[in-house]
């Protein structure tokens, strides 16, 4: 069984463990989630296909979310009411619990969640290579990049192996700003995934606030961020170019119209910060465009090109030096 996913099966009493550690060792590099449901059997998804996870388990019992949520707590939920109170529970290893129940109000802002509902574990794992092909298209067409794909397609995959390709193969500095605790997996300040020699990880931060922070503390020559949902982010990584920063973000979306559909994306294409697409698609592989040829909407494009070379070997240069 992959070393990242060890302490998974031990979330989950017998014979749901049990299972687990079954399902792992055999197929552990294709699942990637585990999903429990009051009153009905634990399923595992691959490749977005929802399978039982053993036929023969009984269904879940709302006691069992609520002792797997325990379990994933360290036996203190309280300690862990800010994240519940966003749906999830960030776990070592950088995977993620979602949760789902009845929402505790107050002062009309959620407090957090009561009778569980639903499970949803989704599993990190680092695939070092799975981002070659955007790594090679940024080294010969530098520029801002955004990674494009359907809900568990493996952005979040791809952007960590971007990351540590800026950072490593092209000898750049790299801010993360790792909101839910998924890219870098950092315990007691060191990443447990794979993200680069020189790149500085901010955990726990909301993406627009740790922006501004990587900017006028760390002076990275890209930030990274997981996910752009809000018009605030847009604000915050627009003024971070104005400071010469480039970008790696991911986004929602089965295909390049979905950006012009979308209020807070059709802001990043207006404000031209990106000038690379990188499309993931249904076999999970990666299309690489540039966004000004892609989708005519968006028009132009920046020249402050600096940084790496537009002449550059198109596979990408050798592994930096250590820094």
């Amino acid at each position: 069984m992959d070393k990242a996913l060890e302490r998974i099966p031990q979330l989950f009493p017998a014979p749901y463990g049990d299972a687990a550690e079954r399902l792992l060792e055999e197929k552990g590099a294709c699942t990637e989630e585990l999903r429990f449901r009051a009153g009905v059997r634990p399923t595992w998804v691959s490749g977005g296909r929802e399978l039982y996870l053993d036929p023969s388990l009984p269904p879940a019992e709302p006691g069992l979310l609520e002792q797997i949520l325990r379990r994933a707590s360290g036996n203190s939920v309280y300690a862990v009411e800010e994240q519940l109170r966003r749906g999830y529970l960030s776990l070592p290893g950088g995977h993620r619990l979602g949760l789902c129940g009845t929402v505790c109000l107050r002062e009309g802002r959620i407090s957090t969640l009561r009778q569980l509902q639903s499970l949803n574990l989704r599993l990190a794992r680092a695939r070092p290579g799975c981002a070659d092909a955007a790594a090679s298209f940024l080294w010969a067409n530098p520029g801002s990049t955004l990674i494009l794909g359907p809900p568990g397609a493996g952005k979040t995959t791809v952007l960590r192996d971007l990351v540590r390709q800026c950072a490593d193969r092209f000898g750049e500095r790299v801010g993360l700003v790792d909101e839910r605790g998924e890219l870098a997996a950092c315990r007691d300040g060191l990443p447990q995934l794979p993200v680069g020699r020189r790149t500085d990880v901010l955990t726990g931060c909301p993406k627009a606030e740790g922006i501004e922070l990587l900017t006028r503390a760390m002076a990275p020559a890209w930030i990274a961020v997981d996910e752009i949902t809000s018009p605030a982010d847009v604000e915050a990584l627009t003024a971070a170019s104005y400071c010469g920063v480039r970008f790696l973000a991911t986004a929602h979306g089965a295909a390049r119209e979905d950006l012009l559909r979308r209020p807070v994306y059709r802001l990043l294409l207006q404000a031209k910060l990106f000038e690379n697409l990188a499309l993931i698609l249904p076999d999970r592989s990666i299309r690489c465009e540039r966004i000004e040829n892609g989708i005519a909407e968006a028009g132009g494009k920046r020249h402050d090109r600096g940084g790496l070379r537009l002449d550059g070997d198109p596979r990408g240069p050798a592994p930096a030096a250590d820094p």
